[in-house]
């Protein structure tokens, strides 16, 4: 594999992840710095540990894709018939854990967006490369296999996401409503 035959959105999503690793950021404000002050040998020479840094991260991810590439698949491996059922239902939990990380930081967005532009919630921050990499796998799921091309999937996550956002109601309205919430807890790990 080469960087020519990565799709451009995953790659736009690579590099997005890449230009927001902490590491970069800093790196890219002591070259902005060194430009600042005509220290230009300096910002050179630091934007030349950028590029090489892009480089070796694109390289671990075409390594990364071309190990998962060479898995042996499910059907082919000699696990009991058992096994290979309940390994893909665990692996269309996390595919749908996927969805529902996916649909959750969208639907934050949205409802911030409504009242302030700008605003975002940085408490998630660092659950942003987590969430490219919750589309990057809903992306290979999309393209390999059928699961998705079908609404069974989609009614599925949906319903799933509106069970999860009413018991994450019920916690709260559960932890409002009790003046000994906690307790049972305290009790539990003693």
């Amino acid at each position: 594999m080469n960087v020519n035959e990565i799709p451009k959105d995953l790659l736009d999503k690579i590099r997005m992840s890449f230009d927001t690793n902490r590491d970069v950021m800093l790196l890219r404000t002591a070259q902005q710095e060194a430009q600042r002050v005509g220290n230009f040998q300096k910002a050179l020479h630091i934007a030349q540990q950028i590029d090489n840094l892009w480089t070796i991260c694109l390289d671990n991810y075409m390594r990364k894709m071309e190990a998962e590439g060479k898995q042996i698949s499910l059907n082919a491996s000699d696990l009991p018939e058992k096994d290979k059922d309940e390994l893909l239902n665990q692996v269309m939990v996390l595919f749908m854990c996927c969805d529902i990380i996916e649909s959750a930081s969208n639907d934050m967005n949205d409802i911030l967006k409504r009242t302030r532009k700008d605003a975002s919630i940085t408490t998630f921050e660092d659950l942003r490369q987590t969430l490219s990499l919750a589309q990057e796998k809903l992306k290979y799921l999309q393209n390999t296999g059928d699961y998705m091309k079908d609404l069974v999937w989609a009614d599925n996550c949906d319903n799933m996401y509106d069970m999860m956002k009413s018991k994450a109601a019920s916690v709260i309205r559960k932890r409002r409503e009790s003046k000994d919430w906690g307790k049972n807890m305290e009790k539990f790990y003693k």
